[in-house]
């Protein structure tokens, strides 16, 4: 666990370093991952609930008198759904705008209703990485877990912003790599905040052990966001799906790549 410096401050959560000639492999980490969760089953708890949560969630929103849509992932022939930390995709959103001028019960149960969803998400990943790591879950590592999620879906949807739709080829193509190298950088980055590391350190500590392991982890990115998207299409039931199947997943690979056990993962033996 995190100790503190001198001045008071938190350093860097002591998770050690992989050993630098070991060669992960994408496949390599989600065998690692699906025997993990195999050997210990309460692994999948946290996102299962959270699961059930998001597609009653759904089936409020499409029922109650306030404006809601179809997520517009769903609406996408193929769509990457990945997200820096664990999440569900939703088969229903409700726009901002569709807040004003509520009365102030509708408005209530509404705002409650879109908070609930990242409270419980932000909790079962906060739970499901630290069970991974085998580390005590620590009060104020949750917070900070909730601060990066809230952000992270609050923002978008403040600025109206929810996907990217480019129509030149190329530029997409462009774009899509600076994206995948910052997602490669930041992909540690939850286990670090969970693990007790501050905002800055768990940030330095992400990218300095993402390095070396940049095909791994960038196909780590493609299978999650591939498979988020795609069992949210399953009609009716793919909120549950999304959230029960692949969550769990890219939590303990979190861990995973992150502990002390993963000296041997995905290690191609002939190297």
């Amino acid at each position: 666990m995190p100790g503190e410096n001198n001045d008071g401050t938190e350093r860097d959560a002591p998770i050690r370093q992989l050993p630098q000639t070991t060669r992960l492999s994408t496949v390599g980490v989600l065998r690692t991952v699906l025997r993990r969760i195999r050997r210990d089953p309460v692994l999948a708890v946290p996102f299962l609930a959270v699961g059930g949560l998001i597609a009653l969630v759904d089936w409020l929103r499409t029922h109650d008198p306030i404006p809601a849509t179809a997520s517009e992932a769903l609406s996408q022939s193929v769509s990457l759904q990945y997200s820096v930390l664990p999440h569900g995709v939703a088969r229903t959103a409700r726009h901002v705008d569709a807040l004003i001028d509520l009365k102030t019960p509708y408005f209530l149960w509404a705002v409650g209703l879109e908070l609930v969803v990242p409270l419980a998400v932000g909790t079962a990943g906060w739970l499901t990485i630290a069970w991974a790591l085998e580390i005590q879950p620590r009060l104020r590592a949750l917070g900070r877990y909730l601060i990066v999620l809230i952000s992270i879906i609050s923002i978008p949807r403040v600025l109206g912003v929810s996907s990217i739709n480019l129509d030149s080829f190329l530029l997409g193509l462009a774009l899509l790599a600076v994206l995948l190298f910052v997602f490669v950088r930041l992909f540690l980055f939850p286990a670090f905040l969970v693990s007790g590391c501050g905002f800055m350190p768990a940030l330095r500590q992400s990218r300095r052990r993402s390095r070396g392991d940049g095909m791994t982890i960038g196909g780590l990115i493609f299978v999650l966001g591939l498979a988020y998207w795609g069992l949210a299409t399953v009609p009716i039931v793919g909120a549950f799906l999304s959230t029960a199947l692949v969550a769990p997943v890219h939590a303990v690979a979190l861990g995973v790549l992150t502990s002390t056990e993963t000296g041997a993962v995905g290690a191609n033996p002939s190297e």
